[in-house]
């Protein structure tokens, strides 16, 4: 996008084409970003860290407001789909001769979701959701972060409850010291309960859905019962905000949180909704 738009560009122009791109059908899943409503309009945290990597490793220069190809390196672009490379030129063709603002201006009238946290006020064309409080759990497998943040948006989720026994994760935004401040810069307050987690001794030879029940079993047996204030406190912050159990597992039957959300219902009497089956 950037070598289509002569080599250098903005970084909200860039944003806001990598945004409509994420919009057509036919872009592969695997090779656009999620974006999340941020104060202007739809933003990618992944796509601005991409880019200081980038920066890192000598592609691209970054300034203030700016970005540029750096030394006209070789893009490597050949490896992608074809078919997708003509879908990326397409998208800056059609927007070439409208300046940022306008582009800005389409995406805005086009997409009022991602107006919900603008910066400007009279700008902001949809009202945040507030969901009916519920044990909501939900995992991040597979998931930009981004996408994430947008999913407990538009449930209507306040706060983020990880319960996660070690939450460091390989791929961007899901660090415990990252994903509080992107929760926080969203709206959405973050809160770890590591004595929730189960401890990653416990987690070596897992290899069938046998040893998964025996694992999870354990942990009913002898987490629970052990931190049965932290599991009180958890039902308590459920029953005040519309709040999300997060662990890593897409699927959660196949993680310790829907053990402890079956504990955290029967004792707050909330129901169950794993909000990716939303």
């Amino acid at each position: 996008m950037i070598q289509n738009e002569g080599g250098a560009t903005t970084r909200l122009r860039l944003v806001k084409l990598a945004f409509l791109l994420s919009r057509e059908p036919d872009a592969p899943r695997t090779g656009i970003y999620e974006f999340v409503p941020y104060k202007r309009g739809p933003f990618s945290f992944t796509l601005y860290h991409d880019l200081r990597a980038l920066e890192r490793d000598g592609w691209i220069m970054l300034a203030d407001h700016d970005i540029r190809i750096a030394e006209a390196p070789d893009l490597e672009t050949a490896f992608l789909d074809k078919e997708f490379l003509a879908l990326i030129d397409d998208v800056v063709c059609r927007n070439r001769a409208a300046t940022t603002s306008a582009v800005v201006d389409h995406v805005y009238e086009s997409y009022p979701w991602f107006t919900l946290n603008s910066e400007t006020p009279q700008k902001r064309a949809a009202k945040r959701p507030e969901a009916d409080l519920a044990v909501y759990t939900v995992g991040y497998e597979g998931m930009m972060v981004d996408a994430l943040l947008d999913l407990l948006l538009r449930q209507g989720i306040r706060k983020l409850i990880d319960v996660r026994s070690n939450p460091i994760a390989r791929r961007y935004g899901f660090h415990k010291s990252t994903i509080c401040k992107l929760c926080n810069d969203v709206g959405i307050e973050y809160i770890h309960f590591a004595s929730l987690g189960i401890p990653s001794a416990w987690r070596t030879e897992l290899t069938d859905s046998a040893s998964y029940e025996r694992l999870f079993e354990r942990y009913q047996k002898e987490i629970l019962p052990r931190h049965s204030g932290a599991i009180d406190s958890v039902g308590q912050l459920l029953a005040e905000l519309p709040s999300a159990l997060m662990c890593m597992e897409a699927d959660h039957l196949c993680c310790h949180r829907s053990r402890l959300a079956a504990e955290v219902a029967q004792r707050t009497s909330l129901p169950i909704r794993e909000l990716r089956e939303m």
